[in-house]
């Protein structure tokens, strides 16, 4: 009787035990925060999860956090460094066999730096937030939704698949996407914006001053372009399945419009600039004052 009760006892611990690895397992998130000196630099792959960077103002860290949700850390290896202000941080699921039933959320990651930042991010399946830095910036993602706002410097997007919003931005854009709207704001100095299949709505804000030629383009979808009225550009606009609206006063250089070639306008605003083409395949290009 005394020798049952021992095994008893220690199966009941190795129960508890065996719960409490699996507990561990499924939470105690991944934290770290990098010291920098000087304008840091941060280089990030996220894998599937989904990524939230915002500006901590004039601090002087760069702080990653990884919410694992409703996924294992073992499933997962983290592989990261830091040489002198540039943190360099992977995100990647390990390899693993066997068939998933149900839904889960991939790990949440979350990012804080200081103001000035150069970044380059990539995400494979997941949703992409930036706010608030100032830099070079790089982001690429292959599937999941693109939200940057406040940002200023050099913005370089690449998105194959989701829906892109760009607001506030100051400096120069260069924006491709694949697939989904995109809704874009700011005061630029030069942009180049492609999507291939989506509508588009730029706005460029008062105060941009364009001084390279500037190239707005969509492959399948609907084109507005809102313009501070005070914008001097050489403005040429093609679609070759569809309308051109333009409220903005312009002296004429050339327009055509035939059944084979499209739509095509070409002139002057505000006595002319640095040219500005917009030209879409496949939808009406709309230009309206702000």
């Amino acid at each position: 009787m005394r020798n049952l009760r021992r095994e008893s006892i220690s199966f009941l611990v190795l129960v508890l035990a065996a719960g409490a690895l699996a507990l561990a397992q499924t939470g105690g998130d991944w934290q770290k925060s990098y010291s920098v000196s000087g304008k840091a630099s941060l280089t990030l792959s996220a894998g599937d999860a989904s990524v939230d960077l915002h500006s901590c103002g004039d601090c002087r860290a760069i702080q990653v956090h990884v919410d694992w949700r409703d996924r294992r850390p073992s499933d997962f290896s983290i592989n990261e460094f830091q040489t002198g202000d540039h943190v360099n941080f992977e995100l990647k699921e390990k390899v693993h066999f066997g068939i998933h039933i149900g839904n889960w959320r991939e790990p949440q990651v979350t990012v804080e730096t200081p103001e000035l930042l150069d970044l380059e991010a990539r995400t494979a399946d997941g949703a992409l937030r930036v706010n608030g830095v100032q830099g070079a910036i790089e982001l690429h993602t292959s599937d999941g939704a693109v939200d940057v706002s406040d940002v200023g410097g050099s913005l370089r997007l690449t998105a194959s698949d989701g829906a892109i919003h760009l607001h506030n931005l100051t400096g120069t854009l260069d924006s491709r996407s694949s697939d989904g709207h995109a809704t874009i704001d700011g005061k630029f100095t030069a942009l180049q914006v492609h999507t291939s299949d989506g509508g588009l709505e730029l706005t460029l804000n008062d105060g941009t001053e364009l001084n390279t030629l500037s190239r707005v383009e969509s492959s399948d979808g609907s084109v507005k372009v809102r313009l501070p009225r005070s914008l001097a550009v050489d403005l040429d606009v093609q679609t070759s399945d569809g309308n051109i609206k333009c409220d903005l006063p312009v002296t004429m250089s050339g327009y055509d419009s035939s059944h084979s070639s499209g739509h095509n306008l070409r002139g002057h605003v505000n006595g002319g600039g640095v040219p500005l083409e917009i030209h879409t395949s496949d939808g009406t290009v709309s230009i309206e004052a702000l």
